[in-house]
């Protein structure tokens, strides 16, 4: 045996021994129980070796090992044709007399697992919906534990038709889902696509759903059916933020599962795996964690408690402990390979399956990915396995999130920028003019130090280096004091009824408002100036990121307490936590990432019954839409869909220090730390000044900063990397492309040129590092400019015109396809049919439409019509039946070529009856006339009058309702009750 063999056998018993295997020969094998690998050799080829697995005394399973440069693949085919022939060879101890069912092929480096159960019977005749050729094999970071190979021998012995959970899922029971608290069609549909996709054995599966449409419950309800009916040991809940692990814990507590009526974890226990020194018992069954916990879980290390000073490393982006490349994984006997059976990453558009991927597929489990937003990367990952799609859009037609509107404040200085004057005149006391050199405020971003340097020469600045360079106090104020002015007259203006000029209802309590700042510094000016233009205490606005002491508590305190109307943050409240009171977000920082933006205005998208948003904002009447105030030209410019650069979540100056001092090291880089240095390098370059840019270029040899950066983007670009690692598979054919391989390394494990390449100026260039560092630790102080004086304001609602077009289009085509149909309703109205056989015509074309046409809801067709000025001066809310049937009306063609109001159409029905009256002699006195006015703004309202709305309707109800009606017409030329039903007749529908 060569040495190299004999390594992969060191390496082959040490992972048996880890997992709990007593590695012996035939000879040393004894009769106990316990469980124990027996080295022999194979039958045929002395370059391989056998381990056979004894579980209970039984030979339950095989390992077909081969040198460290053999594929596992062809060691696990191997594997399989053992199978039956050890059986033979050891009939009396072969578990069931079957072929061995758990087989591993592995070279010591990479093991491959194949349980022949997946696909059969225990008898050994097929299963019932099996994929075709038997059971799939899969990689493994490690062998089984000889507990969890028990384990699967009772479940298999417990139902010999689905011996295995693969099995199992295949057979999920078609049950009714939750009848105590129904679903929305499109938690069903999620929840329905998962398991069709497990049952085809999809080992990821990508569940995507709009911001608020309930990802967390649908999967809380997922995760009982797993458990439940096909017998899952264990559900792993991933989230990289802690205060979302919170939110997800009281999701699965509070679930009481429809067929019970006990609370979910009373059966199946959950652990929020959150402090430093928690651990797991084997009694759980849904475990809640941050990925950065699970990753000092299985490197040993411990991390802070919940809110400890050090708590932010491990949050988000945090990188605590992690060292300068990816995760380096070994063996865990606390949390071995096999504990979970799936793994759900909430949130999962975000990178922590770039540097953090290694962590995820250290579990034997079926990964399980939710987001709202998902961009490339998260589909590569997930196999571009979409097993469910829900829009924002969608979510807002069936009234699961609620819609926005745009409102937008722009000043000169936002557009335009400002120029800082070196020296100013000021006229003395007596009468002289002076000139006087301008003194400013430079404030360090870190430690907040102010130090003031007096202005050598006029400073032009462009609206992108605001709050990047220079902070402009006067365009801070005029955004934040024209957001108060317009707030209650435009942002959310009175109610006022259109007939009267009566204001119905006004907002006095500022909506539960969170702004974006650009940066820490940015957020400390937003809330200086939010408290001044308010006078009110320092609870009214508060700073939430991650240096404020427990931003838990503050989040809390947002969402609960009525005292604290605005919070300001960076990216903290950005995504993923739940405020469903926000009625407001204001950007004041720019985003130019779809996926991000998306997440941003999710926040405010959350939907909350009346009397919860009342308990915080008591003028509050509904939460109907939501504002976005844009005060930077956020939701003008178009998005992109990209993967971020930076990959850490590593301080700025620190980060790009740490890189470049590596680079001056000679260590050589990850990908995904090459990466980073791009993003770092991209962003200081848009901010620095062609001063600086020269000294760079000319240390660099020449070479602009942005072709320096742009070789760095090339030589990590995923696409790039792939396929790079595809053509070396393909020369040698050695492994299988789709696993293997750390990003930034050939296939044959040798260094990647082109990243090689792409370092070197930073390897080779001192000059260059210096220059680099000088320009990004002089970005740590930021200009305070108090002398320009901001105006030019702008402030207006915005229509969304495209979004209008677009919908009216799409109406119109479905009003075309459905012909027959609305045929049917044309003559309804023509014929005049009451009210409820109308309706329910209308009700009936409407259900017919459904996914994967778009969806249509009164309020958004209404909403189209006025936004596109076809129904002018329209109001653009709280549409009822009224203003569906005008826009109905008028697609019919009921009403001429112009739109009419449904209350112009009731008017001019109004007159015509009025007319036939008086040409029949029927006169009304002044009182009567007074009431069929009030009729007539019923069925305005109402598409329809009756003795009842008499009593409802409150301008009929204050003159004193079906009573004062009855009173008024008594002894006419016919019965009140009658002329309420001729009138209904000729005014409604």
């Amino acid at each position: 045996m060569s040495a190299a063999d004999m390594q992969a056998d060191d390496r082959v018993e040490k992972a048996l021994r880890e997992a709990g295997w007593r590695v012996c020969t035939p000879d040393e094998q004894d009769l106990t129980p316990n469980p124990v690998a027996v080295r022999t050799e194979h039958p045929d080829n002395p370059s391989l070796g056998v381990y056979l697995l004894y579980v209970e005394r039984d030979l339950s399973g095989l390992v077909v090992a081969g040198a460290n440069t053999a594929d596992p693949y062809d060691l696990m085919t191997e594997a399989n044709r053992l199978a039956a022939p050890l059986a033979e060879q050891h009939d009396k101890r072969a578990w069931q007399g079957r072929p061995l069912p758990f087989r591993y092929g592995t070279n010591g480096h990479r093991w491959r697992f194949r349980n022949a159960l997946d696909a059969e019977q225990l008898n050994g005749s097929p299963a019932a919906g099996a994929p075709a050729g038997g059971a799939r094999s899969r990689y493994v970071f490690a062998p089984a534990r000889p507990a969890t190979v028990a384990r699967w021998k009772r479940e298999a012995l417990r139902d010999p038709e689905a011996p295995t959970l693969r099995a199992r899922l295949r057979r999920l029971p078609d049950v009714l889902l939750d009848p105590k608290r129904q679903l929305y069609d499109a938690q069903r549909r999620s929840i329905e696509g998962l398991e069709r996709s497990f049952a085809a054995d999809h080992p990821r599966a990508l569940i995507q759903m709009a911001t608020g449409a309930g990802k967390t419950y649908t999967v809380v309800q997922a995760s009982h059916r797993l458990l439940k009916h096909a017998g899952a040991h264990r559900v792993l809940f991933l989230v990289d933020r802690n205060n979302l692990g919170k939110q997800a814990f009281l999701e699965y507590r509070d679930f009481i599962p429809a067929d019970s009526k006990k609370p979910l974890h009373e059966e199946f226990p959950l652990k929020h795996l959150s402090g430093g020194q928690s651990g797991l018992a084997d009694s759980d069954k849904i475990v809640i964690t941050t990925i950065q916990r699970l990753w000092c879980k299985l490197s040993g290390q411990t991390p802070p408690d919940p809110g400890g000073e050090d708590e932010e490393k491990y949050e988000a982006g945090g990188a605590a402990g992690l060292g300068d490349g990816p995760p380096e994984l070994r063996y865990s006997a606390e949390l071995p390979p096999d504990y979970f059976d799936f793994v759900v990453i909430d949130e999962c558009h975000r990178s922590i399956y770039g540097r953090w991927r290694p962590v995820l597929e250290y579990f034997d489990a079926h990964i399980v990915g939710l987001t709202a937003t998902p961009i490339g990367p998260t589909f590569a990952f997930f196999n571009d396995n979409l097993v469910s799609q829900y829009t924002f859009e969608e979510a807002v037609a069936d009234e699961v999130n609620v819609d926005y509107d745009v409102y937008r404040i722009s000043t000169r200085i936002t557009r335009e920028g400002s120029t800082i004057p070196a020296v100013k005149e000021e006229v003395a006391p007596d009468g002289t003019i002076q000139q006087v050199n301008m003194v400013l405020a430079h404030v360090d971003r870190m430690t907040r130090a102010e130090h003031w340097r007096q202005q050598e020469e006029d400073d032009e600045y462009t609206p992108s280096e605001l709050n990047a360079r220079v902070e402009s106090t006067s365009q801070i104020r005029t955004i934040i004091e024209t957001f108060r002015d317009k707030l209650f007259t435009e942002i959310f203006p009175p109610d006022v009824d259109g007939d009267t000029g009566e204001v119905l209802h006004e907002r006095t309590r500022v909506p539960k408002t969170l702004i974006f700042a650009a940066t820490n510094k940015h957020a400390d000016s937003i809330v200086a100036e939010v408290l001044r233009a308010w006078d009110e205490g320092d609870a009214f606005c508060v700073k939430i990121n991650s240096e404020t002491p427990r931003p838990d508590k503050a989040i809390s305190d947002f969402r609960n307490k009525p005292e604290t109307r605005i919070a300001v943050t960076v990216d903290m409240i950005a995504t993923g936590t739940d405020i469903p009171a926000l009625e407001c977000l204001v950007f004041m920082r720019d985003v130019r990432t779809w996926s991000y933006f998306e997440q941003m205005k999710g926040r405010g998208a959350r939907t909350i019954k009346p009397e919860d948003l009342k308990k915080v904002t008591e003028d509050a009447l509904c939460k109907d839409r939501f504002v976005i105030v844009d005060t930077v030209g956020v939701t003008e410019h178009a998005m992109v869909d990209a993967r971020p650069l930076v990959r850490d979540g590593q301080s700025e100056t620190r980060s790009l220090e740490r890189l470049l001092k590596a680079c001056e090291e000679g260590q050589p880089l990850s990908v995904d730390d090459a990466a980073t240095l791009a993003g770092r390098l991209s962003r200081l370059g848009q901010r620095l000044d062609d001063e600086q840019l020269a000294r760079i270029e000319g240390s660099a040899g020449g070479r602009k900063l942005t072709e320096l950066v742009t070789d760095l983007v090339l030589a990590t670009d995923p696409d790039r990397l792939a396929g790079e690692r595809v053509r070396a598979v393909v020369a040698n054919d050695t492994e299988d492309p789709s696993v293997g391989g750390t990003e930034g390394e050939s296939a044959d494990g040798g260094s990647d040129a082109v990243l090689a390449d792409a370092l070197r100026p930073f390897i080779e260039r001192e000059a260059l590092r210096d220059a680099l560092l000088e320009a990004a630790r002089a970005r740590r102080w930021i200009k305070i400019d108090h002398i320009s004086q901001d105006g030019g304001v702008t402030a207006e609602g915005v229509t969304d015109v495209m979004r209008a077009e677009r919908t009216i289009q799409d109406w119109r085509a479905y009003m075309e396809e459905q012909r027959e149909q609305f045929t049917a309703l044309r003559i309804a109205f023509e014929e005049r049919r009451s009210l409820s056989e109308v309706q329910e015509r209308i009700d009936e074309v409407l259900s017919l439409v459904g996914p994967p046409q778009q969806r249509w809801t009164r309020q958004k067709l209404w909403k189209a019509y006025v936004d596109f000025g076809i129904a002018r001066q329209g109001r653009r809310r709280n549409a009822g039946l009224p203003e569906l049937l005008s826009v109905i009306r008028f697609e019919l063609g009921l009403d001429g070529k112009q739109f009419r109001p449904y209350r112009d159409t009731v008017g001019l029905r109004f007159q015509k009856w009025l007319a036939r009256q008086e040409t029949a002699g029927v006169t009304y006195t002044e009182e009567q006339q007074a009431w069929l006015r009030h009729i007539v703004n019923v069925v305005a309202t109402s598409a329809s009058v009756s003795v009842e709305a008499l009593d409802q309707h409150a301008v009929c109800r204050d003159a004193g309702g079906w009573s004062g009606f009855r009173e008024a017409f008594e002894g006419g030329s016919r019965p009140p009750d009658e002329l309420i039903d001729e009138l209904d007749r000729e005014l409604g529908a």
